[in-house]
């Protein structure tokens, strides 16, 4: 999808991640909706996750035209005291990290456990659809609002961004919506249809409500990269499998944030490069 090499190991100090999350959907299971249905599942997972309550669940992609939005009903959520959510509804599951994410390996290592105790006790037997979704936030500092200017590269700043404003004017709100679709190519190759991609990047007012599991609020006006992966075809609900393409979707997801930072970004976020 991108014209990008895998980066350099790195990590960072200050990473701006809000929110990891990834999800499969599958043909309709109707004893999910039941404290019955769910009770094998809960059993499972209670290890890690040990409350539960139900939830209201909005879909999360975006759709080709429109505004962000989808179907709203109910679905159980699974939690820790950490703030990790998985979200199990009749025809979906999400598993969902905030600031407890502690890198890919663990983020995948759990999806992997969840798709394993639902192909076991809720015998799904297709995967329609799935998706990564990773949202940073990097939030604006006092008397340096026009900081998200120099963090980011210009082809995501766009003209908002650059010396276009005379020192009088500010952006309030410069947000992007980009929407793409491409045949598995490079290290995309293996996925079972088009790889598409929703990335939503820009500044965003403090107070705004970005849709997540669950959404994710701003406290100052801070700069948004919001990118979700997906394929959309019918396929074997083989939780081996399924890790794998997930792990493939991640990495062009962190190849095109590597890609994202400026010098100053790298600086801003602490990045440290690894041998």
């Amino acid at each position: 999808m991108f014209r990008l090499d895998p980066p350099e190991r790195y990590r960072l100090e200050r990473a701006p991640l809000a929110q990891a999350m990834a999800q499969v959907r599958f043909p309709l299971i109707a004893r999910l909706n039941s404290a019955d249905g769910i009770a094998p599942i809960q059993d499972q997972l209670r290890d890690r996750y040990p409350y539960m309550a139900q939830r209201q669940e909005v879909a999360l992609q975006f759709p080709s035209q429109g505004s962000p939005g989808g179907t709203i009903g109910s679905a159980w959520e699974l939690t820790d005291d950490e703030g990790r959510v998985v979200s199990i509804s009749t025809g979906s599951a999400t598993l969902s990290v905030g600031v407890a994410y502690e890198g890919v390996e663990e983020f995948a290592e759990r999806f992997e456990q969840l798709l394993t105790v639902l192909a076991q006790q809720a015998r799904v037997p297709r995967c329609d659809r799935l998706g990564v979704r990773y949202l940073s936030v990097a939030e604006t500092l006092p008397g340096q609002e026009g900081g998200w200017q120099e963090w980011f590269r210009p082809e995501l700043t766009g003209w908002a961004g650059s010396t276009l404003l005379d020192d009088k004017t500010v952006a309030d709100v410069a947000l992007c919506q980009v929407h793409l679709r491409g045949a598995p190519s490079g290290p995309l190759l293996g996925l079972v249809d088009d790889v598409r991609c929703n990335a939503n990047h820009g500044l965003v007012p403090g107070g705004s409500s970005i849709p997540g599991i669950p959404p994710v609020a701003t406290n100052v006006p801070s700069y948004i990269l919001d990118l979700d992966l997906y394929v959309e075809a019918p396929q074997l609900f083989a939780p081996g499998a399924l890790r794998g393409q997930f792990e493939v979707l991640h990495s062009e997801i962190d190849a095109f944030f590597r890609w994202s930072l400026t010098p100053a970004g790298e600086k801003r976020f602490g990045l440290i490069r690894l041998t």
